[in-house]
C-alpha cells in the first residue's frame, strides 16, 4: 500500500476527474426536478445563479470532461481501462449513482424498508466514494488482494458518510451545513434516521467506520490518512 508521503506521479489528474464528477452530480442534484435546491456550500445553487439550463450543461460538460482526462491519465493501459470501467459503472444506472438517484426518488413518501435504504445509499453515494478508493489503487499497481480491501473500505465508509449527512440534516442548520437543513424529513425522503432514528443511526455509522479502518489493519501507518479519513466522516458537523 502507498503512503500519502509516496503517491504516484500524475495521480492529481484522476483526482481531478473524479471531482468534475462529483460536482457534476451535485449541480444535477440540485436542480428543481431533483432535490431542488437553493444553497449548495453555502452559496446559491448552479441552477439559482446561472438558471436551469446552464445548470445542465454545465453538469453534462463536466462529466464528459471528466472521461476526457481519464482517458489520458499517465498509466499503465489496462490500469486505465480498468479505472474507467470502475467509475462509469459507479456513476451509473444499476447499483451506480444515478440507479440510487432513481430509487430515492421513487421511494420518496413512502416508509422505507431496510434493503430499498441500504440500496439508495450504497448506490447514490457510496459507489462514487468507492471507486475513488478503489481507482487510486488501481493507478498504484496494488494486488487483488488490497484492491478487495480498498472496496470494502470504501463501501463501508461510503454508506457511513450518507448516514452521517441525514442525521446532520435533522440536527444542523442551513448556515452550519452550508444547504438547506431539513429538506430530507420535508420530502419524506428514505433515510436512516427515519427508520432508525438518530441514535441507532449514529451507532450504525460509527461501527461501518470501525470495519473500514480494521479492513486496513495489516498496513498499519501506510493507512493513517485512510483511517483519520474514515473517522473524520462520522465526527464532522457539517
Amino acid at each position: 500500500m502507498i503512503g500519502a508521503s509516496s503517491l504516484p506521479p500524475g495521480i492529481e489528474e484522476l483526482g481531478a476527474a473524479l471531482e468534475m464528477l462529483h460536482t457534476y452530480s451535485l449541480i444535477h442534484d440540485d436542480l428543481p426536478a431533483l432535490d431542488n435546491d437553493d444553497l449548495r456550500r453555502g452559496r446559491p445553487t448552479c441552477h439559482k445563479a446561472f438558471g436551469e439550463a446552464i445548470a445542465i450543461l454545465a453538469g453534462d460538460a463536466l462529466q464528459t470532461q471528466a472521461y476526457e482526462v481519464l482517458a489520458q491519465i499517465d498509466c499503465p493501459a489496462e490500469a486505465r481501462v480498468a479505472i474507467i470501467r470502475e467509475i462509469a459503472h459507479a456513476t451509473g444506472t444499476i447499483d451506480g449513482m444515478i440507479g440510487g438517484q432513481v430509487v430515492d426518488l421513487e421511494a420518496e413518501h413512502k416508509k422505507p424498508d431496510l434493503a430499498t435504504l441500504e440500496y439508495i445509499h450504497r448506490s447514490k453515494t457510496a459507489a462514487l466514494i468507492t471507486a475513488s478508493v478503489v481507482s487510486g489503487g488501481l493507478y498504484a499497481g496494488a494486488s487483488a488482494a488490497d484492491i478487495g480491501r480498498l472496496r470494502t473500505y470504501g463501501q463501508s465508509i461510503g454508506l457511513a458518510f450518507q448516514i452521517v449527512d441525514d442525521v446532520l440534516d435533522l440536527t444542523q442548520t442551513s448556515e452550519q451545513l452550508g444547504k438547506t437543513a431539513g429538506k430530507d424529513k420535508a420530502a419524506e425522503k428514505a433515510t436512516y434516521p427515519a427508520l432508525f432514528g438518530i441514535e441507532e443511526s449514529r451507532t450504525k455509522a460509527a461501527a461501518l467506520v470501525d470495519r473500514a479502518c480494521a479492513e486496513l489493519g495489516e498496513y498499519r501507518e501506510a493507512a493513517s490518512t485512510l483511517k483519520d479519513l474514515a473517522h473524520y466522516l462520522v465526527e464532522r458537523q457539517k
